[in-house]
């Protein structure tokens, strides 16, 4: 009987989730709970909250990178990561089915990273080097972005009632998180770091524009076209099942 359970909650998550986002999601899920569930009852939750978010101070003087990777998967409450993993749930699957799994990959972590180095540069500018940052907001805010480039006119439902083109959301996100940032709002959000997100997945997609030299056949991917290659990519059909296909690229 628990088999079953468990057969039909994998064949879900197949079916309607492309790997990368899966394994984010589970990621954070599992070290969610290991956190509240065992660290916790150790009394070690505050020291690894400690240990691994992001403080810029430490990160940038003392050389604790892993902070810029590591705070990514850290968050304050399960609402905290619930509202990120169902932004991650609702845009992830059609970005990786266009990248592939390796290129979302690489895209989710450059914005997470790229993220807290915008944080950083800003709090320590700004003589608060000490404050300490969690969540895959500035991430999740790279993957809105880049949806919000290749399929502008999508319809979603702001706060699941309001419908609204996708790319009007995101710049009406984006507006709000600049006023926040250049006011005082008292909020524990860092807002940003969600400018960080959003400033990280335009330059990626689309630095290539800006700065042709600096993009041009490197880590980036703009300027010269590679040969072409057989990669895997999810597509999702009508009833919202996902399945494989392989495409030239």
């Amino acid at each position: 009987m628990t088999g079953g359970i468990f057969h039909e909650i994998r064949s879900f998550f197949r079916r309607y989730l492309t790997p990368a986002v899966r394994w984010i999601i589970f990621a954070n899920v599992g070290i969610l709970l290991f956190q509240y569930v065992v660290l916790m009852a150790l009394g070690w939750f505050e020291k690894s909250m400690f240990l691994f978010c992001q403080i810029p101070g430490k990160a940038v003087f003392k050389l604790q990178l892993w902070r810029f990777v590591t705070y990514m998967f850290l968050h304050g409450s399960g609402m905290h990561l619930l509202f990120n993993m169902l932004a991650l749930w609702f845009f992830g699957p059609r970005l990786e089915s266009r990248w592939g799994t390796g290129g979302f990959f690489r895209f989710y972590f450059i914005c997470g990273i790229g993220a807290a180095v915008v944080h950083a540069v800003f709090t320590l500018l700004t003589g608060q080097g000490g404050q300490m940052m969690i969540g895959a907001s500035g991430a999740i805010y790279g993957v809105l972005l880049a949806y919000a480039l290749y399929w502008p006119d999508h319809p979603v439902y702001l706060y699941f009632f309001i419908p609204m083109k996708v790319k009007y959301v995101v710049l009406l996100f984006g507006i709000v998180e600049f006023l926040n940032t250049i006011g005082t709002t008292g909020s524990h959000v860092s807002h940003i770091t969600h400018l960080g997100g959003l400033l990280t997945a335009f330059l990626y997609l689309r630095g290539w524009r800006i700065f042709p030299n600096l993009f041009r056949g490197g880590f980036f991917g703009g300027g010269r076209r590679r040969p072409k290659r057989l990669v895997k990519r999810y597509y999702r059909d009508s009833d919202g099942r996902i399945y494989i296909d392989f495409d030239e690229e």
